[in-house]
């Protein structure tokens, strides 16, 4: 995948269909697109990848989008409807959020009530980062 869209994307902004591969329908699934830039970033995307089955347990995956040679690696959270909740550019993939922020940032989107975004489990709170 390889948009530009996802460099100029705001929080909040709406992703189009193209941009955020629905096809194959889930519950609740929310997506964090990784979009390497200039530098190596596989240590980061390995242990991401290595989370996909706990991303998975709160409907959450991981995509990673064709490096774009930019000066920082940018990391969106999106939710089921393709809007933009959280956009983070980093010059160093170290500094982006780890595969335990991004399982938060999953349990968040998986607890919140689709048409108000108040969690649906009062216990639960949003994603620490």
């Amino acid at each position: 995948m390889r948009s530009p869209l996802l460099r100029t994307a705001r929080v909040g902004d709406h992703l189009p269909p193209s941009v955020v591969d629905r096809s194959k329908p889930r519950r609740l699934e929310a997506t964090a697109i990784i979009v390497p830039g200039r530098g190596d970033a596989g240590a980061y995307v390995d242990a991401v990848a290595s989370r996909a089955a706990d991303f998975a347990a709160w409907d959450g995956r991981v995509v990673v989008a064709e490096p774009d040679g930019e000066a920082t690696h940018r990391l969106l959270i999106v939710d089921r409807y393709a809007q933009v909740y959280a956009v983070h550019d980093e010059g160093d993939v170290r500094a982006l959020p780890t595969p335990h922020d991004l399982e938060e940032w999953f349990r968040f989107l998986s607890t919140a009530c689709p048409e108000c975004g108040v969690l649906d489990e009062a216990l639960l709170s949003g994603p620490t980062l």
